[in-house]
């Protein structure tokens, strides 16, 4: 992923010399993407305009975890 944000970033520089808002879009949309092994990430858009980012990450486990009981 590091080598596809430099990518982004280096593109996303350029944009910012022509659209700031858009650059600024990439560079939140991509720090929400960071570390993210399960999961997703939403992008919620209103009359063409990004207003919303939310990201849920999943935890997996290769086991179970026991669960205690409940009074």
């Amino acid at each position: 992923m590091s080598t596809l944000l430099t990518s982004v970033d280096a593109k996303t520089n350029k944009l910012a010399s022509e659209s700031k808002p858009e650059a600024e879009a990439i560079r939140r949309i991509l720090r929400s993407l960071e570390g993210l092994d399960y999961g997703s990430v939403e992008i919620v858009v209103h009359d063409g305009k990004i207003v919303q980012i939310d990201r849920r990450q999943r935890s997996r486990f290769t086991q179970p975890l026991p669960v205690p009981p409940s009074r």
